[in-house]
C-alpha cells in the first residue's frame, strides 16, 4: 500500500498554483529550439530552482554545452526510485509560422486560463508540474517510499541523445518504472508507435541534358518506387489504440547540376510503427518492392542507409505504475483514461535499459504541438502536478 487516501488528498492540496504558474512561464520564455539545441539556460533554471528546494542535483554532458540535469529526491529506501522524465528542447517556429500566431511565441502569455508559448504543451508544462511536485514534498518534508528522479533532457526533438546518454548510467539504473511527461491531454498512455528512419537512395546513370533519353534519370525510377510504397499494404493486423503501420517520403533530394541527368535520387522515409511490428520487418518489405521493380526494370537499383529506430511498445493496463498513476488521477478528479501515443516519446529509450514506462502530461499533442498559438491549459497544468505528486507518494 501507498500514503493512506487521506494523506495524499491533503498533499495535492499543497501545489501552489501560482508558483507552477510562475515556472511554466519561465520555461516557455526561455527559447531551447532544437537544432541547434540550445536547452544550457533552461537546464541552469531547472538546476537553480530544484537546489533552492534542497533537491539535489547532478549535471550529465551531452554535447558542448548541452547537459542533462538529473534531480533525485530522496525517499525511505523502502521501495524502488520511480523517474518522471521531461525534455528541455522545444522545435523551432518558421518565419511563415510567427505569422500566424497572436502572440509572440516565446512571451509565455497568459489569456483565458491558458499559458501560450512554443513548448507550453510540448513539453514545458509537465517539466513544470513534475518541478513543482517534487519540490512541494522537499518543502513540506514530505517523503515517499521510494527516491523521485527527475531527467529534464536535451535533444528529444532529434535524436534524444540526452535519454540515450542516461541509459546505463548510475544516475538512473536504479529507477524501475519511468513516466515520460508529454502531453496527453491528462491520459493514460500504456502504449506507443515506434519511429525510424532512412535515406533510400535509387541510382541511374548520368548524361548531358541536350539528349533526349540520355542516361537512366534516378528521379524518374524514385517516383516509380514512391508509387509502389503509397500503394503498399503492410502485412500485419492493425493495433485496438494506435491503428497501422505505415511510412511516408517527408524530403527528396536528386541531382547534382542543373544540366546532368541525375544519376542519384534519396527519399527520407518516415516509418510509424505499431508493437508487433519491427524495424526488421519494414526493411523486408521494402526489399520487396525493390525486387518486384527489377521485374519491370531489371538494372534497377536502390540502397537503404538507416538512420534512427525507435521501437514500439506496449505496457498492461494492469502493470504497476498504470495502476498507480490510475489511482492517483481518481484522487485528484480525474477519470483515468487509457489511451496509446501516436508519436514517440524517450520511453522507447528507457525501456532499452528494462526501464518500462507510460506517458502522462498536460496538454493537447495533436490540436497544439509544432503549431502556432501552442498553449496548455493551467487546469490541466494543475491536475498534472497533483497527479505526478500522488503517484510520488503512492509509488511502493
Amino acid at each position: 500500500m501507498g500514503i493512506f487516501d487521506s494523506e495524499v488528498s491533503n498533499a495535492i492540496n499543497l501545489i501552489d498554483i501560482n508558483d507552477l504558474i510562475r515556472v511554466t512561464k519561465q520555461l516557455v520564455q526561455i527559447p531551447s529550439i532544437n537544432p541547434p539545441g540550445n536547452e544550457s539556460k533552461v537546464g541552469k533554471y531547472v538546476k537553480n530552482y530544484m537546489d533552492y528546494n534542497g533537491i539535489k542535483t547532478a549535471i550529465q554532458k551531452v554535447f558542448p554545452g548541452r547537459y542533462n540535469v538529473v534531480a533525485r529526491l530522496l525517499g525511505k529506501g523502502e521501495a524502488s526510485p520511480i523517474l518522471f522524465s521531461s525534455h528541455m528542447d522545444v522545435v523551432p517556429v518558421s518565419f511563415y509560422e510567427a505569422k500566424r500566431w497572436d502572440v509572440e511565441p516565446f512571451s509565455g502569455t497568459i489569456s483565458d486560463g491558458y499559458i501560450y508559448g512554443r513548448g507550453a504543451a510540448d513539453a514545458k508544462g509537465g517539466l513544470a508540474a513534475v518541478m513543482v511536485a517534487m519540490a512541494t514534498l522537499s518543502i513540506n518534508k514530505m517523503q515517499p517510499k521510494g527516491d523521485i528522479i527527475l531527467a529534464a533532457t536535451v535533444d528529444e526533438e532529434n535524436l534524444m541523445a540526452g535519454a540515450k546518454k542516461l541509459i546505463g548510467t548510475p544516475l538512473i539504473a536504479d529507477a524501475e518504472r519511468v513516466i515520460c511527461c508529454e502531453p496527453t491531454n491528462l491520459e493514460i498512455q500504456i502504449c506507443s508507435k515506434g519511429r525510424m528512419w532512412a535515406d533510400v537512395t535509387v541510382f541511374g546513370q548520368t548524361g548531358h541534358a541536350s539528349v533526349k533519353g540520355a542516361g537512366v534519370n534516378a528521379i524518374h525510377r524514385a517516383l516509380k518506387l514512391m508509387t509502389k510504397m503509397e500503394a503498399h499494404s503492410f502485412s500485419h493486423q492493425t493495433h485496438s489504440c494506435l491503428g497501422e503501420s505505415f511510412w511516408q517520403t517527408t524530403m527528396i533530394q536528386g541531382g547534382d547540376a542543373k544540366g546532368i541527368i541525375p544519376d542519384n535520387c534519396t527519399l527520407n522515409v518516415d516509418v510509424r510503427l505499431i508493437p508487433g511490428h519491427t524495424p526488421d520487418d519494414i526493411w523486408g518489405e521494402m526489399q520487396s518492392i525493390f525486387n518486384d521493380i527489377k521485374k519491370e526494370i531489371p538494372d534497377f537499383h536502390a540502397e537503404i542507409r538507416e538512420l534512427e529506430r525507435r521501437e514500439p511498445w506496449e505496457i498492461s493496463r494492469d502493470d504497476k505504475l498504470a495502476n498507480i498513476l490510475a489511482k492517483s488521477c481518481s484522487a485528484v478528479g480525474i477519470p483515468p483514461i487509457y489511451s496509446g501515443y501516436v508519436a514517440t516519446a524517450e520511453c522507447t529509450i528507457y525501456k532499452r535499459s528494462g526501464i518500462d514506462g507510460v506517458i502522462f502530461g498536460p496538454g493537447n499533442l495533436q490540436g497544439s504541438a509544432y503549431k502556432e498559438n501552442e498553449k496548455v491549459s493551467i487546469d490541466e497544468l494543475l491536475k498534472a502536478s497533483q497527479v505526478y505528486l500522488a503517484t510520488m507518494l503512492n509509488w511502493i
